[in-house]
């Protein structure tokens, strides 16, 4: 008995320390947005432990794992991309790699490095577009910067642009290629970068959301994703085969990424958090059993979020709209415990670090608040953004009991000193 629990503390701490060393993809840890991380209660020039220029400005979220930082930037005159590998304790630069992506349409508000990579303890993974051959593409390097392939995703119309921003779980990256004219949602494998499964689904509005890998009662897993073409869907993570579906749940361009809103929590339900343009959001419960009905739990009504994915702690549920209220909820049953107007505008998604609420708006404050039965603002600091940047849009990560912020063409890493 004595020997259990040994080793379930042993386990129990080996993942705390994953956690708070690693920031393998956007929004982290299965992309929960949530971390342990201890940082200052007020975060602003105080606590500003170093701050370096990057090759090019981007709205891609870094990443992280163990003192390897990764994030990319462009040069949009000289069609490039590159991916920058920084020491994450003290920001100096190890290597750089250039992606040619020459131009191509992009909306105002996107970019050419807007596609956060995804990172493992042997390699850095980024999507990226070619103009040349008018297809995305994915690049893996080691963390020396050696290349170790590239992957053809496929061409794919949209109207604003390409980002699509890849999950690394085991022996398979995940993308989701949702387009205009065609989709799917494929595995490629992290060896040799060659497709193992595709999953082919109609065009629609293109989908920008990030797969979620969820594991099952019965010790499988599964891959969640959302697009106006198919709904919401579950793919068996092994061959893709579609375990389950709410087909037409999504009216709109899909950017909130799906998130299980009771994780964190004690309790063995699940709940998918899924949302799309024109106020949808809601949450789903999905089958025990593939071929099972899955079911809507709750709707949020109401200042619902299009651009920044919202956060949970697995109780209370936390959603801030694109222009500004924050809303919270009970995470299981959708009831509305309290709302907060922000007084700003935001694209960055909320994060959850030591219990705290963290949002960055796009006019560059950076708000730290407590939250739970309330909210009580701690602090709010400009990160002043400077002449060349118009706005602020990219969502934090957290390690090491650092926030890293990347601002334009700078990143910014806050800590007690």
């Amino acid at each position: 008995m004595k020997l259990c629990l040994t080793l379930l503390f042993s386990a129990f701490l080996a993942g705390l320390i994953y956690a708070q060393e690693n920031w393998p993809r956007f929004r982290g840890v299965d992309g929960r947005g949530v971390s342990e991380a201890k940082l200052p209660e007020e975060i602003g020039k105080q606590n500003l432990r170093w701050s370096v220029p990057l090759p090019g400005p981007g709205s891609s979220s870094p990443v992280i794992w163990g003192d390897a930082l990764f994030v990319t930037g462009e040069d949009r005159k000289k069609g490039k991309v590159s991916l920058t590998c920084l020491d994450a304790m003290s920001g100096k630069k190890r290597w750089a790699k250039s992606l040619d992506v020459g131009g191509y349409h992009l909306h105002r508000f996107n970019n050419t490095a807007a596609a956060s990579p995804a990172v493992n303890e042997d390699m850095v993974v980024v999507c990226w577009y070619s103009a040349k051959k008018e297809s995305a593409m994915m690049s893996a390097y080691d963390h020396e910067g050696n290349r170790l392939w590239v992957h053809e995703i496929g061409s794919g119309k949209t109207q604003h642009g390409l980002n699509i921003q890849p999950e690394i779980h085991g022996d398979k990256i995940l993308v989701c290629h949702l387009h205009m004219n065609v989709g799917y949602v494929g595995a490629v494998g992290v060896k040799d970068g060659k497709s193992i499964w595709k999953t082919e689904f109609p065009g629609g509005k293109t989908s920008y959301v990030t797969p979620l890998v969820r594991e099952l009662p019965d010790g499988g897993k599964e891959v969640v994703v959302a697009s106006q073409s198919i709904g919401v869907v579950g793919l068996d993570l092994k061959d893709g085969k579609v375990r389950w579906e709410v087909p037409g749940s999504m009216k709109q361009r899909t950017i909130v990424s799906p998130i299980n809103v009771l994780a964190g929590s004690n309790s063995k339900d699940v709940q998918i958090a899924v949302g799309c343009k024109s106020g949808v959001y809601f949450t789903v419960r999905p089958p025990v059993k593939a071929g099972g009905e899955a079911k809507i739990v709750w709707r949020m009504k109401g200042n619902t979020p299009y651009v920044p994915t919202p956060v949970s702690d697995g109780k209370m549920f936390y959603s801030v709209s694109d222009g500004g209220v924050l809303v919270a909820l009970d995470a299981s049953s959708g009831e509305k415990k309290w709302e907060e107007k922000l007084m700003a505008n935001f694209y960055a998604s909320p994060l959850i670090v030591g219990g705290r609420l963290i949002c960055l708006s796009r006019e560059g404050e950076l708000i730290v608040a407590e939250i739970g039965a309330s909210y009580k603002e701690i602090s709010r600091n400009s990160l002043e953004l400077g002449e060349a940047i118009e706005w602020s849009d990219v969502t934090p990560a957290v390690a090491h009991d650092r926030l890293y912020v990347r601002i334009g063409a700078r990143l910014d890493c806050f800590g007690e000193k």
